[in-house]
């Protein structure tokens, strides 16, 4: 049988494509940090227009167009969610861990709420920057999806609390009531 050289001979579980070695199993194509630069820098474009377009002048503050449209009544609104929503799915697809996920559709939800109210929700738009946030939620966790989620999983224990909170308190203030109606026919 004649020697083979090793360059080849194909490896165990590895593949050979365009010159880029994979093993078996993995996606092929543009590193890890090559896709994160690019759909980073996608969400950037993005955020920047929406939350940080240009400065206020004296404030150290920048606005973006969110609290523009924002003032369009509930069209504004929506429009400014659904392209906050392509930033959340932009993430998603990279592979974010979903508590990440979380804290992204949270911060977008709140912001939707708030930003629907007349002139409060556009003064909250622009300081609020939730498209910014979750960018730098993002950031934080592409890389490194083992980086902690601490802070996101205590974020939603204390939103459970809180949820719980004012179910208990609202079921007291209904039983408190009954019991005063009662009161008035005995």
């Amino acid at each position: 049988m004649p020697a083979r050289s090793r360059a080849s001979e194909p490896s165990r579980g590895v593949a050979r494509l365009g010159g880029m070695q994979a093993s078996t199993g993995e996606v092929i194509g543009p590193s890890r940090r090559e896709r994160f630069a690019a759909v980073e820098a996608r969400i950037h474009r993005v955020t920047h227009m929406l939350d940080e377009l240009v400065p206020i002048p004296g404030s150290g503050q920048r606005v973006g167009l969110d609290p523009v449209i924002g003032l369009i009544p509930i069209v504004g609104d929506v429009v400014a969610a659904g392209v906050g929503s392509w930033v959340i799915l932009e993430a998603t697809r990279f592979g974010i861990p979903r508590v990440v996920v979380g804290r992204m559709v949270i911060n977008l939800v709140v912001d939707l709420a708030i930003g629907a109210i007349p002139i409060f929700g556009d003064i909250y738009d622009v300081v609020s920057h939730s498209n910014t946030r979750n960018l730098n939620l993002f950031r934080k966790h592409a890389l490194d999806p083992g980086a902690s989620t601490r802070g996101q999983q205590a974020f939603f224990a204390g939103l459970v609390l809180l949820l719980v909170g004012i179910l208990w308190l609202a079921i007291t203030l209904l039983g408190a009531a009954i019991a005063g109606l009662a009161s008035l026919f005995r």
